[in-house]
């Protein structure tokens, strides 16, 4: 694998240059969580969806997004804007990613790795347990608390980290509708005040018109556009939708608007979101 050198202080693209993930060991060797051939650029503060089913490869594309240490790899990866350090990568289950013994101590070592000083510490970690409500259970020991609690407080610590790129793979798939509405609004704000923001999702109604989505199957990347097109495309090799085409299963709604669109009862661009099919049915 070649690493590209980054000049200080700058906030170019990163760059993924057909790189190719193999298995290390027997048993990796049979699996499909590898990658090859994937070329990609991500620019600062961009907001992408990675999409595939289990065991695409989805995974290993986020890890190595998130610059996470990783045997196997060849090809060209420059780093850019995200810098020489691995980025906050946030995964599906708490207890595989959690340093700390209670929520305050896991925002608190988020801040003392970027060695921060004491009082900024002490503000950050209060204003986020205060954002998120984990306030009350500030002290508590994991085991005391929820799965959901976990996974917000693992979410938490990564936003608090004011990070040039987060990365969350399915982070907030387990998360009650409550739970999940704090955690997205907390990684919105960060989006919005100037992070790359990497989503690793299957939950396809997360996905928004003109946001930007990466599909994985097999290990490779089969889809590089618009959630719009992905959904509505034509896959020309397969004969269906990119979506289709990836391994994935559109919404029932898609699935009309697409069967509307070949018999000439609607027009592109088809509606994707509450709002868009209000639009269209006159609601």
């Amino acid at each position: 694998m070649t690493l590209m050198n980054i000049a200080d202080g700058a906030a170019h693209d990163l760059q993924i240059r057909d790189v190719h993930v193999a298995g290390a060991g027997e048993a990796e060797a049979q699996a499909p969580l590898r990658l090859r051939a994937v070329t990609l650029t991500l620019s600062p503060g961009e907001w992408i969806y990675i999409a595939g089913t289990n065991g695409s490869g989805k995974s290993t594309l986020a890890r190595m997004l998130a610059g996470l240490s990783m045997e196997g790899v060849s090809g060209a990866i420059d780093r850019g804007f995200a810098g020489e350090y691995p980025a906050p990568y946030v995964m599906q289950q708490p207890d595989a990613q959690l340093f700390g013994e209670t929520p305050r101590e896991e925002i608190m070592f988020a801040l003392e790795w970027m060695e921060l000083k004491a009082d900024e510490i002490d503000r950050r970690t209060a204003e986020t347990l205060s954002r998120t409500g984990l306030g009350r259970v500030a002290d508590v020991p994991w085991d005391r608390l929820s799965g959901g609690q976990r996974q917000l407080a693992a979410i938490a610590a990564a936003v608090a980290a004011e990070a040039p790129m987060l990365v969350l793979d399915e982070a907030t798939s387990m998360l009650d509708d409550q739970t999940r509405a704090i955690a997205s609004e907390l990684i919105r704000e960060r989006h919005a005040a100037g992070s790359a923001i990497v989503w690793v999702t299957q939950r396809l109604d997360e996905l928004m018109p003109e946001q930007r989505v990466l599909a994985i199957k097999d290990g490779e990347l089969s889809f590089d556009g618009r959630a719009r097109d992905f959904f509505y495309g034509w896959d020309e090799a397969s004969g269906v939708s990119p979506c289709e085409a990836s391994g994935l299963q559109p919404s029932y709604l898609m699935r009309l608007a697409l069967a509307m669109r070949t018999e000439g009862l609607m027009q592109d661009p088809l509606p994707m979101t509450e709002a868009e099919w209000r639009e269209v049915v006159n609601l």
